[in-house]
């Protein structure tokens, strides 16, 4: 690495650190703690309705109380937060988080929020255990991502451990599955194969074309995957139901940095 670009990521990491960013923000009626600037910044976009405000609507959508509900991603439990209170106290979140950073902030706001429901794992998802790197940009913690071996600038690496689902909780019964992996949904999915076939549940993923081909797989994998599982896919566009054709024409239209959410599900979830 270039002298010059390993002093600004010294100054990046050293700014992002600041003890100015560490406090508590009420996000969605949640009590949300940050440490660093970038996640700091994502609480307060949240908080303004910048950003995710059509993630949560689905998700108060779709989950009910009782529910157990699979986070893959949860980064510091934003959306894992939200969830428990919608599962209420007779359901259940199982949280995956691989950053180390990032989930000792999720803890602290599970527990800030008194949200005694969530079970909160420190590994990755993917089709077999083992141990990966994950990827860690400095200034967005959000763009974690395990995959293709790169290198880039304001960034550093970390090696974490990956868990099989399947291995993890043989016989769980799922009733919601969100995935926000940064292009590794495909990978996670595959090492639930066997929860996603006995119990049906809805999955709520974010499909970033661009990502899943850096983690090895393409659209019609994807899709061909859904499939086998008998569940249909929809798109986030009024949620239609996707046939393979529209939906590799959906994945043309998000190249680049684009990317939509999707369910899928047995049946169209009633209130989308």
């Amino acid at each position: 690495m270039k002298p010059v670009v390993a002093a600004m990521e010294n100054m990046a990491t050293a700014f992002n650190g600041l003890g100015l960013w560490r406090g508590l923000q009420p996000v969605w009626g949640q009590r949300m703690r940050a440490r660093t600037f970038d996640r700091s910044l994502y609480l307060w976009m949240h908080r303004c309705g910048l950003m995710g405000r059509g993630e949560r609507t689905t998700l108060m959508e779709l989950i009910k109380s009782g529910m157990t509900v699979v986070d893959v991603g949860a980064n510091v439990g934003l959306y894992t937060v939200c969830m428990a209170s919608l599962a209420g106290p007779s359901g259940r979140v199982i949280a995956f988080e691989p950053d180390p950073e990032n989930v000792e902030i999720l803890r602290e706001n599970c527990a800030e929020n008194g949200a005694g429901n969530v079970e909160v794992r420190h590994c990755a998802l993917g089709a077999r255990p083992g141990r990966l790197t994950l990827h860690r940009l400095i200034l967005n913690s959000g763009e974690n991502h395990l995959g293709r071996e790169e290198k880039a600038a304001f960034s550093r690496v970390v090696e974490v451990d990956v868990a099989a689902f399947d291995a993890l909780y043989p016989g769980e019964h799922l009733d919601f599955v969100k995935v926000d992996v940064q292009g590794w949904e495909l990978n996670v999915l595959y090492g639930m194969e066997a929860a996603l076939r006995r119990s049906k549940p809805i999955v709520f993923l974010e499909f970033w074309p661009d990502g899943l081909e850096r983690a090895g797989a393409d659209p019609e994998d994807m899709y061909r995957f859904i499939e086998s599982l008998g569940l249909n896919l929809y798109s986030s566009d009024g949620w239609k139901l996707l046939s393979l054709g529209s939906f590799l024409e959906l994945a043309t239209k998000a190249k680049g940095m684009g990317y939509v959410n999707l369910v899928a599900s047995v049946n169209r979830p009633a209130g989308l």
